[in-house]
């Protein structure tokens, strides 16, 4: 194209041009459009070029007598095709930007719509999380839930024997009254023959009733017959007398005829007042008659009370009534305790909002699905150079709509979550451990944590890790020799004492190592006074059903939590001499000593409901493996001694001042340091040098120092301190350290001491001299690099008290 341009424009230049003006600008439109097609698309423009080229060669073969009627119509025809295709040129460029913009705006979108996606994978990951917790949370609900309705149909099953049971009694007992009754309406109409016979068969029939019944009734019927005898006694010899001396003073008084109509009107009084003596025997029989009914329906309902209660003492056994009742009032307290658990459980409500969530999550996720289908299809519109302006409106609505549905699920996870948090508030409100169960719920998530470095680089990055404070912009120097000896510790035993006096850094040291490994300080300010363990964890108010649960039992139970449970965990114990260790330490020292597994603490004598998940059976709780006790201690006249039991279990420290310094890297990354690598590094190097402290041990054993010990100050060693050098020199082996400033190190803290060695006033200035030469003799044979500083400087101030006295 370019040479058929430069050859145009080499002929349209010639100076002896022989033609005319219209074949002029016949060949200049061509050749205009040749320029043009030139500077265009060869595919897009292609026909059209081949046929100009045509139309050129054709013009170029007729004759200039038809080039010339043609020109002039040729020239407008061409001119308007140029314009056209000018404009067409300007619109495809126009759309080639279109295109380019739509691109770049398509993999806005595309970008976006990754991020989207990787919010929407992160949201159903929590959401998935969330489910599954929520899932296990139904689950031990549901088998709650079942546990109870299988007590509830126990107790309805009891209730409904005890009932049908009491519902047989009354039948039986009803029947044996109607038999009864029968029976007492015969008795009766045999008694009704007099009233003697009456009163003897009651005798024998109320021979059913208890003594203390029958002795009353015989007292009463004693007491009325007596009385009725005596005073029908007392009448008949009244009336006997009377009668006499009145038939005396009539005789002697009246004639013949009279003593006849005297003997006549007496005899009619006598018939008179025998008729009414009769009556009233009659009235007094019958009294007597109604008397012996009230007693014979008294005597019925004593013989039903005596029946039901015989029925009901050969029912219950040999318990007695009050016992049964007592059960009773047990049965329905369980009752009404279930049903009140009951109702404290998840209610239709939350399964519903579950079911609910899930429908959502469902249609969100196919949602999610259309979105990844309509984002491929855009790939290929954008592909293809196709993609339109309605496709990203419609992608950019879903992208609307996506996100409120996320603000929705959002909205409903934080509801379920605010339901949930109601429930576990509700079932603390029912527990003794209300502070240990919130740790449950709230410490569920595992932490993510990293294996330490070998033990000599981390003794140095520990070092830089805890000298610089960023919370409190403060810097901490501590010596390496002291990090080494802190590790090699951690090492060899679960309790620390930091001595030392103040200012030195004892509480900064605890926290500032808990920090730097990414683990965990719980500090508890001990009290003078502090007497037993229930003032370091707390103690049980069984007027509350209550534990008050202190910081140092959250702490050990905070450490076994999964957040915390592969993380070190510190509680440091503040001023720990200003009461007793051995008094309210005292259980602490002995589980310290035992197995990791067996380290467990009784925090009451029985099981409360609704326990915390790791309380062991309710009411004991673990010393977890990853916590470590350390203790800071001053020595003054407000504080105690420790004593032998507790130095010789702990690793003591002596932290001096900070007089050297170093330059801080403040921009190390933070790290959490897992447990499980930290333990794993102290078993590897203590299985690495363990023949090399086999030997130490034997010739220490063997060595002049050791008989020395013995003979002059009594001082020997046992498992312990063997079991302590095995754990401690190999960790300040492999942390960089020498093994004679690790032999110095425990001489001083566990054998020389004040107390054992030094500090004594039963011992003489030779037996330090002597000491000290044994020392130095053992120190040449087992060629150590360093010296034994600090037993020659404990040693020498021991030896210039001797020397002084």
């Amino acid at each position: 194209m370019a040479k058929r341009n430069n050859t145009r424009n080499t002929k349209s230049s010639a100076p002896q041009s022989t033609k005319p003006e219209s074949n002029n600008k016949i060949t200049n439109g061509l050749s205009a459009l040749g320029n043009l097609l030139g500077a265009g698309d060869p595919e897009e423009f292609g026909t059209m070029a081949d046929k100009l080229k045509m139309a050129k060669t054709s013009s170029d073969a007729a004759s200039e007598e038809q080039k010339t009627k043609l020109g002039d119509r040729l020239d407008n025809d061409i001119q308007a095709l140029v314009g056209e295709l000018k404009k067409i040129i300007d619109t495809n460029k126009k759309l080639e930007t279109d295109i380019k913009n739509s691109e770049s705006r398509a993999k806005q979108l595309e970008s976006a719509a990754e991020e989207l996606k990787k919010k929407i994978e992160a949201d159903r990951k929590i959401i998935d999380k969330d489910l599954k917790e929520l899932s296990e949370t139904q689950k031990r609900l549901a088998v709650d839930k079942s546990d109870i309705a299988e007590r509830l149909l126990i107790v309805k099953e009891q209730e409904l024997e005890a009932e049908n049971g009491f519902a047989n009694k009354k039948l039986e007992m009803l029947e044996k009254f109607e038999v009864d009754k029968d029976k007492q309406l015969n008795i009766l109409e045999s008694r009704k023959t007099t009233l003697i016979q009456e009163i003897e068969e009651f005798k024998r029939t109320k021979t059913t009733l208890s003594e203390q019944e029958k002795t009353l009734v015989d007292e009463k019927l004693e007491k009325l017959r007596q009385q009725e005898e005596r005073i029908a006694d007392t009448e008949f010899e009244l009336d006997q007398q009377k009668l006499k001396i009145q038939r005396k003073l009539k005789q002697a008084e009246l004639t013949h005829d009279e003593a006849e109509s005297y003997k006549n009107s007496l005899r009619e009084e006598v018939q008179t007042e025998y008729l009414h003596k009769i009556s009233t025997l009659e009235n007094q029989m019958q009294s007597l008659n109604n008397q012996i009914k009230k007693y014979q329906q008294t005597e019925s309902g004593l013989l039903e009370q005596v029946a039901s209660f015989n029925d009901i003492q050969r029912h219950f056994g040999d318990d007695s009534a009050v016992q049964i009742l007592e059960q009773l009032q047990q049965y329905k307290t369980r009752v009404a305790a279930l049903t009140q658990e009951l109702d404290g459980k998840p209610s239709q409500q939350i399964e519903s909002l579950y079911k609910e969530l899930k429908n959502q999550y469902e249609s969100l996720d196919q949602e999610y699905t259309s979105v990844q289908a309509e984002l491929k299809e855009n790939k290929t519109l954008r592909y293809k150079n196709q993609l339109s302006v309605i496709d990203l409106e419609q992608v950019e609505k879903q992208k609307q709509a996506i996100s409120k549905h996320n603000e929705l699920l959002k909205g409903a996870v934080d509801q379920l979550s605010a339901d949930v948090d109601d429930l576990v508030n509700k079932q603390q409100s029912k527990t003794a451990f209300p502070a240990l169960l919130n740790l449950d719920n709230k410490l569920r998530s595992r932490a993510i944590t990293e294996s330490i470095p070998p033990l000599r680089q981390f003794a140095i990055e520990l070092q830089q890790r805890i000298a610089w404070d960023e919370k409190e912009n403060k810097a901490l120097y501590y010596r390496l020799e002291d990090i080494q000896l802190f590790i090699a510790g951690l090492s060899m035993s679960r309790l620390h004492i930091l001595q030392g006096i103040s200012g030195t850094g004892k509480t900064s040291l605890a926290k500032a190592f808990a920090r730097a490994v990414g683990g965990q300080c719980k500090t508890i300010y001990v009290q003078a006074g502090w007497r037993d363990k229930s003032d370091l964890v707390g103690h049980f108010n069984a007027f509350e059903k209550k534990f008050y649960e202190l910081e140092t039992l959250q702490g050990l139970y905070e450490a076994q939590c999964p957040t915390y449970s592969d993380r070190p965990y510190v509680i440091l114990l503040d001023e720990m001499n200003l009461s007793r260790p051995e008094q309210y330490f005292a259980q602490f020292l002995s589980a310290l000593e035992m197995d990791p597994e067996d380290r467990v603490l009784d925090l009451m004598t029985t099981t409360q409901a609704n326990s915390p998940e790791r309380l062991i059976e309710g009411r004991k709780i673990k010393i977890p493996k990853n916590v470590w006790f350390i203790g800071t201690a001053n020595h003054d006249e407000t504080t105690y001694e420790f004593a032998d039991k507790t130095y010789d279990r702990a690793h003591v420290m002596e932290l001096p001042r900070h007089s050297t310094r170093f330059e801080i890297n403040k921009n190390i990354e933070q790290a959490t340091y897992s447990y499980s690598s930290l333990e794993q590094a102290f078993e590897d190097a203590a299985l690495k040098y363990q023949g090399q402290i086999r030997e130490l041990i034997t010739a220490l054993d063997e060595s002049l120092l050791s008989q020395c010990l013995e003979e002059y100050f009594n001082v020997s060693w046992g498992n312990r301190l063997e079991r302590h050098l095995n754990r401690f020199i190999p960790v300040m082996l492999e942390s960089g350290s020498d093994i004679g400033f690790a032999m110095d190190h425990m001489l001083v803290t566990k054998v020389l001491r004040a107390g054992k060695v030094t500090g004594r006033y039963d011992t003489e200035q030779s037996d330090i001299e002597n000491l000290i030469e044994a020392l130095d003799e053992f120190w040449s044979s087992q060629d150590f690099k360093s010296k034994p500083r600090a037993s020659h400087k404990l040693l020498q101030s021991e030896l210039k008290k001797k020397s002084s006295i």
